[in-house]
């Protein structure tokens, strides 16, 4: 309720007569109902009206009243029947009711957003509201969305408890001659029972010639003695995602892998030090390109970043990198992850953050050091 109240102000001030929202991140964010598999599915979209004055409407299909009617913060509740697209026409109907059609009414059409219905179809709605501009919602929407509450906060703590718990977990469970696929199936195992609602993301890359590869899905490759395997993964604890990654190698790591996972943590820290409010997140990437450079490494990474936004999405705004003017806030939960990559393999420690009123509160946790992986 405190959500829709806070969007209510800034349609306000962006002379907005409304926004529609279907997103999964987004009907969550201001409902608390959650569609069934949320992007894996395209059928059945779950549409939220939020109109200026008056309260919103949640429209979703019969399928989904029962849960959307036990779970929804949005008392209005109403069901349609279309399966084989939007229910237009009921759109078109509910936007006039609530005086949508008319005036700006904005849309999830921009900056890391995605509507969940068909673009023929939102072209059908706007072609009927002749009346209504349709314009961007979407820095409406992180505006609200990157400043998280406590209760958010607290979700994510819970998920960095989890993540961290699982990261040491399964770096002491695994050995030499297991395949990386085996090693996702023993995380994603080790993330139910330390209380994950779902796994994340599971990336896991091994081996020379492989450590390039940062954002592979994990393959039938053996682990041998000497490689080092770099996981990078996270958990989702009530929809709040963490992105976090660490590292071992196959019968220990050799003095210049330690020496280079050492700087990387370093360098790693200095950025997470430079995290307070106020700060533009563009100074955080330069003081770890500054630092990078510093110990003659080069910054080159291929991410394209040093970090991230973190929340009801894995990665979202701000981008911690030199184009993004994003100036911190407390509330705020990025990410801080410079890295290297060479033929020793792949050095990256990725913290995740919370921008507190005087700092920063580092949510991540685990081993930053290389575990030493058991060899046969």
């Amino acid at each position: 309720r405190l959500r829709i109240q806070n969007a209510k102000k800034l349609l306000e001030e962006a002379d907005m007569t409304g926004m529609v929202v279907t997103a999964a991140a987004n009907h969550y964010y201001f409902t608390g109902v959650r569609k069934l598999a949320n992007w894996a599915t395209f059928t059945r979209t779950i549409f939220v009206f939020i109109p200026r004055d008056i309260e919103p409407v949640l429209y979703v299909q019969d399928f989904g009243g029962p849960e959307a009617l036990s779970r929804s913060a949005v008392r209005d509740v109403r069901t349609f029947s279309d399966i084989m697209g939007a229910p237009v026409e009921g759109i078109v109907e509910i936007m006039k009711e609530l005086g949508m059609d008319t005036g700006k009414v904005g849309w999830e059409l921009g900056y890391e957003q995605r509507m969940d219905m068909a673009v023929n179809d939102y072209l059908a709605v706007k072609e009927r509201l002749p009346h209504a501009v349709f314009v961007d919602a979407s820095m409406l929407i992180w505006k609200l969305r990157m400043i998280k509450m406590p209760a958010e906060i607290a979700c994510m703590r819970k998920a960095n408890q989890i993540a961290a718990r699982s990261f040491d977990r399964v770096f002491s469970e695994i050995c030499e001659g297991m395949t990386e696929k085996e090693v996702e199936r023993k995380l994603v195992s080790i993330m139910a029972q330390e209380g994950a609602e779902q796994p994340g993301f599971i990336i896991v890359i091994s081996g020379p010639g492989n450590y390039d590869r940062i954002s592979a899905r994990p393959t039938n490759r053996q682990l041998k003695k000497g490689d080092l395997v770099w996981i990078d993964a996270g958990v989702q604890y009530y929809n709040y995602w963490t992105d976090y990654c660490r590292a071992g190698v196959v019968g220990g790591p050799t003095a210049e892998q330690r020496r280079l996972q050492s700087i990387i943590h370093e360098i790693t820290m200095k950025g997470v030090q430079t995290i307070s409010p106020g700060m533009p997140a563009a100074k955080i990437y330069e003081t770890c390109g500054h630092e990078m450079e510093k110990h003659g490494l080069p910054w080159s990474f291929e991410c394209g970043r040093a970090g991230h936004g973190v929340g009801l999405q894995l990665t979202e705004p701000p981008s911690i990198a030199g184009c993004d003017s994003t100036v911190l806030q407390p509330g705020m939960v990025i990410t801080c992850e410079p890295g290297y990559v060479c033929d020793l393999g792949c050095f990256d420690i990725e913290e995740n953050v919370l921008v507190t009123e005087d700092g920063f509160e580092i949510l991540s946790g685990g081993r930053r050091e290389l575990h030493e992986i058991p060899a046969l």
